[in-house]
């Protein structure tokens, strides 16, 4: 039975599945095809993902090892560099290092980088252990909470960013409107997910449909965390931005690094591969948009 929970981006109640994965199915909104899980989890479930499934091999074990670089004498990689280039994005839309509000914060290393090129930074973390950890690590001002419900006493940034966010949020939309309302006139939201239309994405899901062995129970998955619970396509994203009041600045498509991935070499080359094959086509791993508020 397909569920009538309202569509977070345009409130329709008409779905068709993805895939079903036994104990959630995979949904896409028949008028505006934003995909999400369904279930979706109420707050304590999500708050207890967030704060457990990072540090579970069962729940996401090809994160591990990424998330060991991101401390204070961090190793120079293409994530690191990648980040940077966020930063000059923002830089490029209000017109220089200014205040900056980084939602969900995790280990505050996008936060450091922000800082040392000027920025006034400051987070939003869900995870209360994680922003400890992150403030301890580098000395930064970082909020504990829900970004939608806590007060910023009457703040306005001049630059928002969310990356890899807006995915593990259950009202996404809530999220979008919330930014503009904290940002000045003028002022940028950068955004960056994964992207459902990725090639990889495309071909799981097909297998999958098609019953083709181990989809259910080593493919889908990974593909489809617990922690992630909508998924975009520069269409459904780009929607998202101009619903909330954004006028889209600019939209790209971008690699994912496997570098730091733990994963076995038979797994690695034909994702290697399948990715780049896919980045050839526009149908990339990630969407990143820059967005300004008018």
């Amino acid at each position: 039975m397909i569920p009538s929970v309202a569509c977070a981006l345009c409130t329709s109640t008409s779905y068709r599945q993805v895939v079903d994965m036994g104990w959630r199915r995979i949904l896409r909104c028949a008028d505006c095809g934003l995909v999400r899980a369904d279930p979706l989890p109420n707050p304590e479930e999500k708050l207890r993902s967030e704060t457990y499934d990072y540090e579970s091999d069962v729940a996401c074990p090809e994160v591990q090892e990424l998330f060991k670089n991101y401390h204070r004498d961090y190793v120079e990689d293409p994530i690191i560099r990648r980040m940077r280039d966020h930063l000059v994005d923002l830089e490029a839309a209000v017109g220089g290092p200014g205040t900056l509000l980084d939602v969900g914060a995790a280990t505050g290393i996008f936060m450091h980088l922000a800082r040392e090129r000027g920025w006034q930074p400051t987070g939003v973390e869900l995870c209360a252990e994680r922003a400890a950890e992150a403030s301890k690590e580098f000395d930064l001002s970082i909020l504990t909470g829900s970004f939608t419900e806590l007060s910023f006493d009457g703040r306005s940034f001049d630059a928002i960013s969310m990356l890899d966010v807006l995915e593990h949020t259950t009202d996404p939309l809530a999220m979008a409107r919330r930014a503009h309302a904290l940002l000045r006139p003028g002022g940028a939201l950068f955004i960056a997910v994964p992207n459902q239309q990725c090639l990889l994405t495309v071909l799981v899901n097909a297998y999958a449909r098609l019953g083709g062995p181990a989809a259910a129970t080593k493919l889908l998955p990974r593909l489809y965390v617990p922690i992630h619970l909508h998924y975009f396509t520069p269409h459904t994203l780009t929607r998202l931005a101009t619903t909330a009041g954004f006028r889209l600045a600019r939209l790209r498509h971008a690699p994912v690094y496997l570098g730091r991935y733990q994963m076995p070499l038979w797994m690695k080359l034909p994702l290697k591969t399948i990715l780049g094959v896919g980045a050839a086509l526009r149908m990339n791993a990630r969407i990143e948009i820059v967005a300004t508020k008018v």
